[in-house]
């Protein structure tokens, strides 16, 4: 073994249970295989099952690392949730649940795996769209391609909106508050394939600005689709507006703000929670959110 990968073992004996260092010693003071260590110590945990922390025996599975099962403390998991509900930051949220900062990175991209695959089957009725650009961020890269070391977020390199700056998500929202979003390529009519039926239904009423794009999206699927004339600063055309997907979108970017960047790879993970923020509204409880963690 590696100096290296030793050192790593050693600090994980402190992660151990005392019925688990019972077994490793047992393991070490015989002559057995490596495989045979591993399933000594599983069913030694499984006669006295435990959180080596809090010695709760209230625990839930969490994948496996190096042939033996992990679980997670559902202490540990409630106080992680409150954090998540609360959008405190990585370090506040390891702090809170008593984990090291690289675990809680670890943990609340799990946690939001749910919520950012969870979309609605279908909006519906006057259905208003609109792309919002959110700069590019390399933020916790090991490999910086596009800005200095140290700095967080910047300036774009390109006047206008490059799509090599910023990415793009796409915004739906019908008045039924039902909202979904799709992160783009570029803004050219093709890109819109990656909206699929029926997450917008024929019979709806598609409101978006003046963009070709939106025109020729709605043409291929039959719907209506009304354009407010933005760029001459008209709000409101016959009757139509897309001021709700506006005050969406300004309420995702002031959510998105104190994270000071977003790293551009984990973007559709933090669109998903602030859907799920929105959604489950009030119902959003620290064991609302444990539970559709668990459910992904």
């Amino acid at each position: 073994m590696k100096t290296q990968d030793f050192r790593g073992f050693i600090e994980q004996f402190g992660d151990l249970t005392e019925v688990q260092r019972s077994a490793l010693a047992a393991a070490f003071a015989g002559k057995g295989s490596g495989s045979e260590a591993i399933a000594l110590i599983e069913m030694q945990f499984s006669a006295a099952p435990a959180c080596g922390h809090c010695k709760s025996e209230s625990f839930g599975s969490w994948g496996h690392a190096s042939g033996l099962r992990r679980y997670m403390c559902c202490d540990a998991w409630l106080d992680y949730a409150r954090a998540l509900v609360d959008r405190v930051s990585l370090r506040k949220a390891a702090k809170r649940a008593g984990i090291g900062l690289e675990a809680s990175f670890r943990w609340r991209h799990r946690s939001l795996k749910a919520a950012r695959d969870k979309r609605p089957s279908v909006v519906t009725g006057i259905v208003e769209a609109d792309e919002t650009l959110i700069l590019k961020s390399w933020k916790g890269s090991k490999r910086l391609v596009a800005r200095a070391p140290g700095k967080r977020g910047g300036q774009p390199k390109k006047l206008g909106t490059s799509p090599s700056d910023y990415d793009i998500a796409l915004i739906m929202r019908d008045r039924h508050k039902v909202t979904t979003d799709h992160i783009l390529p570029n803004f050219e009519g093709a890109t819109f394939d990656t909206v699929k039926d029926p997450v917008v239904t024929c019979d709806s009423v598609l409101v978006t600005d003046g963009r070709p794009s939106y025109a020729t999206f709605a043409k291929d699927r039959g719907m209506l689709h009304v354009a407010i004339p933005v760029n001459q600063g008209e709000h409101v055309y016959n009757g139509f507006h897309i001021q709700n997907v506006n005050a969406y979108t300004s309420r995702l970017k002031s959510w998105m703000a104190p994270f000071k960047g977003v790293a551009s790879k984990y973007l559709g993970s933090y669109l998903g929670w602030r859907r799920m923020i929105e959604r489950d509204g009030d119902r959003l409880t620290p064991r609302h959110a444990m539970a559709q963690a668990l459910a992904g």
